[in-house]
């Protein structure tokens, strides 16, 4: 006997989308029943637009100020987490302005031709948090890793001085961060990290 294909609910796969700034990806559309002739139906009809293999958007979704990141996190099929400058600039740390979206996925992480600035690292669950409708880095883990990834150091001196005078971590958590165990940046790192907190706590 065959089985019945999934009703195709249109109005779930949109009440999703709207939740995350209009963004789906095909893996979704799937998932609400929504084949793939049916999807391309609604892109040639304009309901939906194609920006990225396999990545959409509801053409009628209202703007947010967070769209780049959300379409960044749909097209890693969510397994990213915004980091680095792009976390600090969600999380209003430090003044840095970052040209490109930049996200942790981890090693396994494969997809090509990348819009985004891609870094390959695994993230333990209390490295991530929600925050504004994203996946994101911890504020620790974010400053250490752009520390890392060469963010000037007065920049990394006034994100920890903001992070904590705002409880968004504590030194402890800076320091363990920055001296986990197999980091490959650690001799690098925390020294930088623990001269910005001493200059933060004076």
């Amino acid at each position: 006997m065959k089985r019945s294909k999934k009703a195709a609910d249109l109005r779930g796969l949109e009440s999703l989308a709207l939740a995350q700034g209009g963004y789906f990806d095909r893996h979704d559309a799937l998932t609400h029943g929504i084949r793939d002739e049916l999807l391309q139906y609604h892109i040639r009809t304009g309901r939906f637009e194609r920006l990225f293999p396999g990545v959409y958007r509801l053409t009628n979704a209202p703007g947010s100020p967070h769209d780049h990141l959300l379409l960044a996190w749909v097209w890693s099929n969510y397994r990213a987490a915004i980091s680095h400058e792009s976390a600090l600039a969600l999380y209003g740390l430090s003044d840095v302005l970052p040209s490109r979206v930049q996200m942790t996925v981890p090693p396994s992480f494969r997809r090509s031709s990348s819009p985004f600035e891609i870094h390959r690292s695994q993230l333990c669950e209390d490295e991530v948090q929600s925050f504004e409708g994203v996946n994101i880095t911890v504020p620790a883990r974010t400053i250490v890793d752009a520390a890392a990834a060469g963010t000037g150091p007065e920049q990394i001196q006034l994100a920890v001085r903001q992070a904590l005078d705002r409880a968004l971590t504590t030194p402890e958590r800076l320091r363990r961060a920055a001296n986990r165990v197999g980091y490959r940046f650690r001799r690098a790192v925390k020294p930088l990290i623990d001269r910005a907190i001493a200059d933060a706590e004076r």
